[in-house]
């Protein structure tokens, strides 16, 4: 296993932004290496996928360089690899010849980009920092979903019925019919919603539950 780490020394490196290389072109991975150290990039060049299991750090935000030419696994079995082990970080798949076909594969099974050897710098810096922008919204988006469970799991199980009634349109009424409760008694359940669900707004509400997936977006071809 080749590893080669650099980080931009004036950034808490637990923050700094970290460029995985999956390549066992030891001469590819050093040229990169340079590449994005130039920029301040810190990078993690590996020679394979176990290697890169190793290193990985899922706290540090970043994104993958893969090879598609790997012995024993090329771009689209170790996307599917890596979300079998929940890894998300963005993908960029690097091949030694363009190829449709595969190119559209790659992005089907999740690569957010395609790039084909040897590469245009300015290109590959360009795709690089569309992956980074890529994570930082995916961790956001994960970090408002942990969130949302933790405030969901803070409801009593009737309050969690009200909150899906209310998400699908109920009225106040019509809850309290579906659940055989008074209407009073929804009325305090659904102020306990809003509070623990920290919103005064049912239209958040209801993007909330889409968020949790308690509620899910109408389909008009289902």
């Amino acid at each position: 296993m080749a590893l080669l780490i650099t980080a931009p020394q004036s950034v808490n490196t637990s923050d700094a932004l970290l460029i995985y290389v999956v390549d066992e072109d030891a001469a590819l991975c050093d040229a990169l290496r340079r590449l994005f150290d130039s920029v301040g990039l810190g990078v993690c060049a590996l020679a394979n996928l176990d290697g890169f299991l190793e290193a990985y750090q899922p706290e540090r935000p970043g994104c993958l360089l893969l090879d598609n030419g790997m012995p024993g696994r090329d771009g689209l079995s170790a996307q599917h690899w890596l979300r079998q082990r929940e890894i998300d970080l963005p993908v960029i798949i690097m091949a030694g010849h363009s190829d449709v076909a595969t190119a559209v594969a790659a992005m089907k099974q999740g690569a957010l980009d395609f790039m084909v050897k040897p590469f245009n710098e300015q290109l590959l810096l360009d795709g690089v920092h569309h992956a980074l922008a890529e994570d930082r919204v995916r961790r956001r988006n994960r970090a408002w979903k942990q969130d949302l469970q933790s405030r969901f799991n803070t409801l009593t199980p009737r309050e969690q019925d009200v909150l899906r009634r209310m998400a699908e349109g109920l009225s106040n009424q019509d809850i309290a019919d579906v659940l055989s409760l008074s209407r009073k008694t929804v009325e305090v359940h659904r102020a306990k919603v809003m509070q623990k669900m920290q919103t005064h707004v049912l239209s958040q509400l209801i993007r909330m539950a889409m968020t949790l997936g308690i509620l899910q977006l109408y389909d008009p071809e289902a």
